[in-house]
């Protein structure tokens, strides 16, 4: 009964958090636009749109934090050495974006008036954090696949 429960409330969460998704990005889209004095398309709903993604990522990223340090206190009573593993992929996430924040270019680029606000150091290295992120977990991604389909060839 009770993992019936906890998917209907995941399920309607779920089903909510699209529908408000939804209608935000209508909004945004047929919200109607104005033209700036640079003839620009500016969109009228671009802030509830941007927002609306802050929440959700922070929404996520408390969630996450929560289970992990629930997982880990529940845990580290029963098994310290299980509870160390369960909590050793989030440590490597932040040591990795520690990492590559810290090798991360601050070299100026060529923008445009507008975006010289983000032309400074901590948001060049920001950026760079995030697609040397994604590049090695790409990378980690496609040799754990590789690794998996030779482990299973070489049982058989």
């Amino acid at each position: 009964m009770a993992v019936t429960g906890i998917r209907k409330t995941s399920s309607y969460t779920f089903l909510a958090l699209v529908a408000i998704s939804v209608i935000v990005f209508a909004l945004f889209l047929f919200g109607g636009s104005e033209l700036d004095m640079k003839d620009n398309k500016v969109y009228a709903y671009t802030d509830v749109l941007i927002y609306w993604t802050y929440a959700l990522g922070i929404l996520s990223v408390v969630t996450v934090l929560f289970f992990v340090v629930k997982d880990f206190i529940a845990e580290l009573a029963a098994s310290p050495s299980a509870a160390l593993k369960k909590i050793a992929g989030p440590i490597a996430l932040v040591v990795l974006l520690l990492v590559t924040y810290a090798i991360g270019d601050t070299t100026p680029l060529k923008l445009n008036e507008e975006a010289q606000r983000f032309n400074a150091p901590f948001w060049l290295k920001f950026s760079d954090m995030w697609i040397y992120s994604v590049y090695v977990l790409l990378f980690l991604t496609i040799v754990a696949a590789i690794a998996g389909a030779v482990k299973s060839a070489l049982n058989r």
